[in-house]
């Protein structure tokens, strides 16, 4: 453990492999409720994994090719070669670090096609599904919902977000935008909300939901798309695209089905 300041500093330093590995596969699964303790092991362990395996690299470099790097023997026993190739010893360490904090990101990146059975059904219909099929790989792309209520009336929109929590509880929420379409329970016909800009619907007043993907025709590096006369979205009106219906139970608890 460290006992100084500059080693507290180097610690925290060295951790960086296994803070960018969390950031970056939180990224692709549902806001699991894990301890402090899982989080810090995770990091931890990801952190040693990618400083030894960059470690190794560089030792086995250093011995191939010795005049190519900083002397590490002579930097643990004379601290005065130190200040003479502080620049050098700089540069490699950054260099380094780099590497180990890529090789973390690559570790969650990897990982990224873990399809585990208890992930909930909307991750399943607003993240697992158009990632599979590269929806969100567009600007222009649009993931369209209705929401049949409990009081029953039905809502559409155009999803903006939706929570995170791997528990299916009533506690999450969807926000929708765009055009913002109800239909009151016991009416034929929908009414558009132009006044909304956003609507806020609680999976706790949810009945079922229907999701409809539109891809769209621009990406998001700018080339165009190649031709395709099938798959998700390959029309422009969202109707051509297929379908996912999410039914939810008492307090929003459901399962999601793939209604192409």
């Amino acid at each position: 453990m460290p006992t100084n300041l500059t080693g507290l500093a180097l610690f925290l330093t060295l951790l960086a492999p296994g803070f960018v590995y969390q950031r970056r596969h939180a990224r692709d699964v549902p806001a699991y409720d894990r301890s402090a303790l899982a989080e810090t092991a995770a990091i931890v362990l990801v952190s040693v994994l990618a400083d030894w395996v960059v470690g190794v690299a560089f030792l086995l470099f250093a011995h191939l090719a010795p005049h190519a790097v900083p002397d590490v023997r002579a930097l643990r026993g004379d601290p005065a070669h130190l200040s003479g190739n502080t620049l050098s010893v700089a540069l490699w360490g950054a260099g380094l670090l780099g590497l180990a904090t890529a090789l973390g990101h690559g570790l969650a990146v990897v990982r990224r096609g873990d399809d585990r059975a208890d992930r909930p059904g909307w991750w399943w219909a607003f993240q697992a599904y158009p990632a599979r099929h590269r929806i969100h790989d567009y600007v222009d792309s649009r993931i369209y919902v209705g929401c049949q209520l409990r009081d029953g009336s039905h809502v559409a929109g155009t999803l903006l977000s939706h929570s995170r929590l791997s528990a299916e509880t009533g506690d999450r929420d969807l926000l929708l935008r765009g055009e913002i379409r109800l239909r009151s329970g016991g009416a034929t016909e929908e009414t558009a909300l132009p006044e909304a800009h956003v609507m806020i619907v609680s999976a706790r007043d949810i009945v079922w939901m229907t999701v409809t993907y539109s891809r769209g025709t621009v990406l998001k590096n700018g080339v165009p798309p190649p031709a395709s006369a099938s798959g998700p979205g390959s029309g422009t009106a969202p109707a051509q695209a297929p379908a996912a219906t999410i039914t939810a139970g008492g307090d929003g608890q459901g399962s999601g089905s793939n209604g192409a």
